[in-house]
């Protein structure tokens, strides 16, 4: 009996450490995601002040101008 428990043992072991190396791509995939997130975030405020700025110095072009720096549903 006593080689079953070591079996299960080292499975034991071996399955704690994939949990740990797991843990610590989901911390460093978090991170890359949070930086992304900002970019995005950062863009897009962007766009929304570039359209109001455009907006503000000429109405009649701005629409035009924001749809056209808009990607296409296609795209």
């Amino acid at each position: 009996m006593g080689s079953l428990f070591e079996e299960l043992e080292a499975r034991e072991a071996a399955a704690r450490v994939r949990v740990e190396e797991l843990e610590a791509e989901v911390a460093e995939l978090s991170g890359k995601l949070e930086l992304a997130r900002e970019s995005l975030e950062r863009l897009r405020i962007a766009r929304e002040t570039i359209a109001e700025v455009l907006a503000e110095m000429t109405p009649e072009k701005s629409a035009v101008a924001v749809d056209s720096a808009r990607p296409s549903v296609g795209d």
